[in-house]
């Protein structure tokens, strides 16, 4: 996973969020520029009347997530565009240390403690009494101390588990999670097209285009190897949901390379 993949965490402050009500809930039209020396102006005087707190529970950490309302996202979409909500979250509580302490250190008890934390985690942002509050894939990594790959596959585990959605930020906004459309962009690639004209038609920015086709290569490319499916999300940095999605694709443009898998298979010994 790029480290682009923090820069919504990193951009999700304050700032942003004051920018998105003045824009939406007061209609105040003018540069991004201007708005943000506002923004800055008024972050100055909530700091000066309302210093930060000495106290909070143990395990605890402040954090700001996206509340789950809106429209479906679009890719690049700036974050003052979403409601932030800034919350206390659960991270590391007593029962998370003395679980830790009560087990074994094998790599199972460690994944069924970040399960049971990413669970919870999640929950609480879900229970908002306003209104659920989202994080990324990348701000629960942040939280854990996990890449979001191991995060993806846990998180994965754990809905198997519960039978429970448990969204995430780009699950709920539908950002790049479910191949909608980049059925629609494989589809119109496969046919012929070249990007710009696939961009055109399909009213997506070639930009997110051609990084939707350049995933698309190399999970078919890698596939073409033989390279069986689980280890492809780890060898290219990329979500193991998002590489399911694209082999479907590939499945369904070119049903002879998941042939290719099966033949590279170890042949089983009596």
């Amino acid at each position: 996973m790029s480290s682009q993949a923090y820069a919504g965490s990193a951009g999700r402050t304050f700032l942003q969020a004051l920018i998105h009500l003045l824009e939406t809930d007061y209609g105040v039209l003018g540069s991004q520029r201007v708005l943000q020396l506002l923004a800055a102006d008024v972050q100055q005087l909530v700091e000066q009347f309302y210093p930060a707190p000495q106290r909070m529970s143990a395990g605890w950490m402040v954090y700001t997530g996206t509340r789950a309302s809106g429209k479906k996202a679009y890719p690049g979409q700036p974050n003052s565009e979403f409601e932030l909500v800034t919350l206390p979250w659960p991270v590391l509580l007593p029962e998370d240390l003395t679980y830790r302490a009560g087990h074994p250190d094998t790599k199972v008890s460690r994944e069924i403690w970040l399960r049971q934390r990413l669970v919870r985690i999640i929950e609480h942002g879900l229970n908002q009494p306003d209104g659920a509050v989202l994080l990324t894939l990348a701000d629960l990594g942040a939280m854990l101390g996990l890449s979001t790959v191991p995060v993806s596959q846990l998180l994965e585990q754990a809905r198997q588990e519960t039978g429970k959605e448990l969204p995430t930020k780009g699950y709920y906004f539908d950002q790049g999670m479910r191949p909608t459309h980049k059925d629609e962009i494989i589809a119109l690639y496969e046919s012929g097209l070249d990007e710009a004209e696939v961009a055109r038609r399909s009213q997506h920015a070639q930009g997110s285009v051609g990084q939707y086709l350049r995933d698309y290569q190399r999970v078919k490319l890698l596939l073409k190897t033989g390279l069986p499916v689980e280890k492809i999300a780890t060898l290219i940095n990329m979500q193991p949901n998002v590489v399911r999605a694209y082999v479907k694709l590939v499945a369904k443009h070119h049903p002879e390379l998941l042939s290719i898998q099966v033949d590279h298979q170890p042949a089983l010994k009596d």
